[in-house]
């Protein structure tokens, strides 16, 4: 079995949510976490995570160092060094077949039923995104040429050295692979023919405000539809719902076998038939999706107005 491993640089405080993080995390013994943080290492955690411990100072240096130059460093800017995770993390990599990145806004599901080993076989790079670098998950075959990959996208160090958040792990990166793609000038395989997370109209990771829709249950992350389940994904990625979920239940210590995310927090008991037929009231005036057509409306209007 192909060894990964998924490096998440964290600096600041856990999410609320990290006990269900990690619950997910011990659910999938055959890949490791390695986390390399300032903050404090829970009392109990899954045997295939590591945390190494640094402050953010110490960080900023190593990062500084490596790339001769000074990174405008933030907990969004660690996206764009994630290319660069195979060299820059490579005395953690021994022995491991593959690498990768992901983000915190996720519980997982069965990762090796939607990874198989063919496929680690046969690709050098396999993204969570259909035709896309994921910032939320991919991983890379841990050689010297893919490791390297990184150097060969354009404005690279520039960019790392820009204030902004350049979107490297995902549009820099998408863009590179594309153009090698199709060039073919390339000794490597990607697969990103599918979503393997969560998805709505088409698109990952973001969705409405649902109440009960998502059942973590031993190891699976389940559709439900009616209480039932009807899909499987990879991992939940809640990304839209960070700002309106306020609590979770959910403790490691308690090895819960299931709970529900839901896009006010993570709960282990339903809620009634008739909450949820409130809760799809409401999202028909004040949801996720009349908020961003809202959103999308008044910039067209501002847009105009300037000219």
């Amino acid at each position: 079995m192909k060894s990964i491993v998924l490096i998440v640089p964290y600096i600041g405080k856990w999410p609320f949510w990290f006990d269900a993080y990690l619950i997910s995390i011990a659910k999938n013994p055959t890949i490791n976490w390695l986390f390399i943080t300032d903050c404090e290492i829970p009392v109990e955690y899954p045997e295939n995570v590591t945390f190494v411990k640094t402050t953010q100072e110490e960080f900023n240096r190593k990062i500084d160092t490596f790339f001769t130059t000074t990174i405008p460093l933030t907990p969004r800017k660690i996206c764009d060094l994630r290319p660069a995770f195979g060299d820059l993390f490579s005395n953690y990599l021994d022995g491991y077949d593959y690498w990768g990145y992901c983000d915190m806004d996720i519980v997982w599901g069965d990762i090796r039923s939607f990874i198989s080993q063919d496929d680690l076989n046969k690709y050098d790079i396999i993204s969570s995104r259909k035709n896309n670098t994921s910032g939320h998950f991919t991983i890379f075959k841990n050689c010297p040429e893919i490791n390297s990959l990184y150097k060969s996208i354009p404005e690279f160090r520039e960019k790392l050295a820009k204030v902004k958040l350049q979107r490297m792990d995902e549009d820099g990166l998408t863009d590179f692979l594309w153009k090698e793609l199709e060039n073919s000038k390339h000794s490597f395989k990607v697969k990103w023919d599918a979503i393997l997370c969560n998805q709505e109209n088409g698109r990952d990771s973001h969705q409405e405000y649902y109440l009960d829709k998502w059942l973590w249950k031993d190891g699976k992350m389940l559709e439900l539809k009616n209480g039932k389940p009807v899909n499987e994904v990879m991992y939940l990625h809640f990304i839209n719902w960070k700002r309106t979920m306020k609590f979770s239940e959910v403790y490691y210590s308690n090895n819960f076998e299931q709970f529900y995310i839901s896009y006010i927090g993570i709960h282990l008991k339903s809620h009634s038939d008739f909450r949820i037929m409130l809760n799809s009231l409401k999202n028909i005036f004040v949801g996720y999706e009349k908020r961003m057509f809202r959103k999308r409306f008044f910039k067209k209007i501002r847009k105009k107005i300037r000219f």
